[in-house]
């Protein structure tokens, strides 16, 4: 890959021409400091053709299986019945589900996750799920079209603009009850990603939809109706509620979850709801690890979801072990630690994972809902990578070594895949690339950069 950059541009040429062009198109953060470029890969990561068609069928599937899982209540909450005590928001989430009559659940959820996959010796294995704030799709999307005039190689495509908008807009316009379709998306107070969000909306308005972006404050100013739709204070009533906040605690939290309580009481559509939140959870994922170690577990599944024998294997083979750290003896968390586990909590986002010693000290104040995940091996980019970092040409050798558990040099690329609908249709993908040695993987945090993928 490194060659067929040099063939076409020097990376620093390369980088000028490009530098400019992210900042007129707008496609970063919006910091402290102001608006800054998204930091991304010059060097595309090259997959084969069935990796990749092998990470679309794992994201499809996975889609399907957690779309169908919130659509069953019942079920979710019964999985999920550890987090009864929990602290965590999966915690409060099946708190407020569970305190609600199940006739009086009557808002519906609207699909739009993002699968998150790392690529092993062994195949994919299964990072996440995101129902709620499943976002940077857009500016992905934006980025391949500003770079492939300039870098012409065989990207994958990727609609994640365009369709995400096509399902927003068109599940906005069914839902309308024969007023003006509104959909609202809401937005943390300090907003970062503001720029992926104008793309969005200003894509979902092309299909003739009226968009607002809301904090949870102005949108707890709206109020529900004896026909049960939601209300802005201007009396316009709201189709779509897309969530791109509400996934970590937040500081009015008594006044929120009562606010969440009662509009899943409204015929709302919502990107999640709380089922299809609570569908995305850790927690759940480890539940599902377990299930399908177990024959009566796969044949729950197969049986209450409507999955063959075969994609329960392939559902399986994506799942990486882990533990609920209520469940061990500190001996064994201490061994676990020290083998590599990753520590998680149910918060997302950056800082929500820990390792080694860092671990341990989470361990000492642990929550009920907090779990160890075996360490997964992905296979590590060792061609020599560009990337631009606040206008600043990066290069990093391929020097790998192996120090431990740990590598010492190359790149990671994770690779997030959205499904939409109940179908689980293909949405785009968002890829991010970062150097093996770091924790963190996160673009906001800037970890990592903004990546492309390309087939050989």
């Amino acid at each position: 890959m490194a060659q067929s950059l040099r063939t076409i541009a020097t990376p620093q040429q390369l980088a000028t021409t490009l530098q400019p062009l992210l900042i007129n198109a707008r496609l970063g953060l919006q910091q402290s400091s102001g608006f800054v470029p998204v930091p991304v890969s010059l060097t595309p990561w090259q997959l084969s053709t069935s990796q990749w068609q092998q990470a679309r069928t794992a994201a499809t599937l996975l889609g399907r299986l957690l779309e169908r899982i919130a659509g069953d209540p019942y079920w979710l909450l019964q999985q999920t019945r550890a987090l009864k005590d929990s602290a965590s928001v999966p915690g409060e989430i099946w708190r407020t589900l569970s305190a609600i009559e199940p006739v009086r659940l009557t808002s519906r959820n609207l699909n739009l996750s993002r699968h998150d996959l790392l690529l092993t010796a062994g195949g994919w294995r299964w990072v996440e799920s995101n129902p709620i704030a499943a976002g940077m799709g857009p500016l992905s999307a934006r980025y391949q079209q500003l770079l492939a005039p300039l870098l012409p190689l065989p990207y994958v495509d990727n609609p994640a603009l365009a369709a995400q908008a096509k399902l927003l807009a068109e599940a906005a316009i069914a839902n309308a009850a024969g007023q003006p379709a509104l959909l609202v998306m809401v937005i943390a107070e300090q907003e970062q990603n503001i720029f992926d969000q104008q793309l969005l909306t200003e894509a979902v308005r092309q299909h003739g939809v009226t968009t607002e972006r809301l904090t949870l404050n102005q949108l707890q100013q709206g109020q529900a109706r004896g026909d049960k739709g939601f209300y802005l204070t201007d009396g316009r009533r709201v189709s779509l509620l897309y969530w791109r906040t509400g996934y970590n605690p937040l500081p009015q939290a008594a006044d929120y979850w009562a606010f969440r309580a009662s509009l899943e009481q409204t015929n709302l559509l919502q990107c999640p709801n709380l089922a299809g939140q609570l569908s995305g959870s850790k927690w759940l994922q480890h539940q599902l690890g377990l299930l399908l170690q177990q024959p009566g577990g796969r044949q729950q599944l197969a049986q209450r979801f409507g999955f063959s024998p075969a994609q329960l294997q392939l559902l399986q083979q994506l799942m990486v072990p882990s533990f609920a750290v209520a469940d061990l003896t500190a001996e064994a968390v201490r061994a676990k630690l020290a083998a590599g586990y990753w520590y998680k909590t149910q918060q997302e986002g950056g800082g929500n994972v820990a390792r080694y010693a860092q671990g341990w000290q989470r361990y000492q104040h642990y929550d009920s809902a907090d779990l160890l995940m075996a360490p997964i091996r992905p296979l590590i980019r060792s061609e020599t990578f560009f990337s631009i970092k606040a206008g600043e040409l990066l290069q990093s050798g391929n020097d790998i070594e192996q120090r431990g558990y740990e590598p010492a040099g190359g790149q990671i690329s994770e690779l997030g895949i959205f499904t939409l609908g109940s179908a689980a249709s293909y949405g785009g993908y968002l890829c991010r690339s970062k150097a093996a040695s770091s924790l963190e993987g996160g673009i906001s945090h800037g970890a990592a950069v903004l990546e492309l993928i390309i087939l050989d």
